[in-house]
């Protein structure tokens, strides 16, 4: 794993009420007994969150952030959560923190995990309708884990919490889960720059071997070139003066194609900026 992508701290963390085998987990433990209780191949075996930690939260108060509100939006619900944190680099070049979290699918039983929580789509029980007739229709088990309501209640969660900590570390900074027209504002969203700063790193790299690459291409044709020159030469053929004069363009020629390598290989038209945008 690259050092960057390291994770700075990781946990496991189990219901209060776990069975006794939850407890003393590892990594390695948990995930292959969850793969172990599948039968399909195509299975789900983990819901896997990517939590952004806003950088106005002091260093040292970040995992008891990610804790507080992990333990309250999903273990408290019956999920096992194997929660990773990271720091690295942003597009812009400040730190990025943020936490990596592994949830449980099924709840736990004795021996180990049981059904999956799941739900329907019905008619809204209230009679609600479209304006074109059609039944507005609703999860029919409003406790399950993969219900959009819960989920919508697991983003407002954090948005509390993170505000909290927000205030407590005395930023004006504060989040919302809600989109740019749900909040009456009618600017365009900003892109994300992840994929372009990604591969301008790459544009770099590859630009870079692929210059060390024409170096050696163009080394090797000096060289091819310089053989068949010296093999064409047969100095007792020729006079003195014309000899002379012959081996002194060659070594002129050489010369300059030597010099060709020490600058920088010649740009080409398919080269193209992925730089940031502006």
């Amino acid at each position: 794993m690259d050092a960057r992508n390291r994770p700075t701290d990781r946990l496991i963390l189990v219901p209060a009420d776990a069975p006794a085998w939850c407890h003393g987990l590892t990594r390695q433990i948990l995930w292959n007994r969850v793969e172990a209780h599948e039968r399909r191949k195509d299975a789900q075996t983990a819901r896997e969150l990517r939590i952004i930690i806003p950088r106005e939260v002091p260093a040292q108060a970040r995992a008891q952030l990610i804790r507080e509100y992990v333990q309250t939006s999903f273990v408290a619900k019956g999920m096992i959560a194997d929660v990773a944190w990271h720091n690295k680099t942003a597009s812009d070049g400040k730190e990025q923190p943020h936490a990596h979290v592994m949830l449980t699918m099924r709840p736990l039983t004795a021996d180990g995990f049981g059904l999956k929580s799941r739900h329907d789509w019905v008619p809204d029980p209230t009679g609600r309708t479209h304006p074109d007739g059609r039944p507005v229709l609703v999860a029919s088990n409003a406790d399950s884990w993969n219900c959009p309501d819960y989920f919508e209640r697991c983003r407002e969660d954090w948005q509390n919490i993170a505000n909290d900590a927000l205030a407590e570390a005395g930023s004006e900074a504060r989040i919302d889960r809600r989109s740019l027209l749900a909040r009456g504002l009618s600017r365009l969203p900003e892109p994300a720059l992840r994929l372009a700063y990604y591969l301008r790193d790459l544009y770099g790299c590859m630009k870079e071997r692929f210059g060390q690459f024409q170096m050696a291409q163009h080394y090797r044709q000096v060289e091819q070139a310089a053989q068949a020159a010296y093999r064409r030469a047969d100095p007792l053929a020729l006079g003195g003066a014309e000899a002379s004069n012959k081996m002194q363009r060659f070594y002129g020629w050489f010369e300059r194609q030597l010099g060709r390598l020490e600058t920088e290989p010649p740009s080409h038209s398919h080269d193209f900026n992925l730089g940031p945008e502006r």
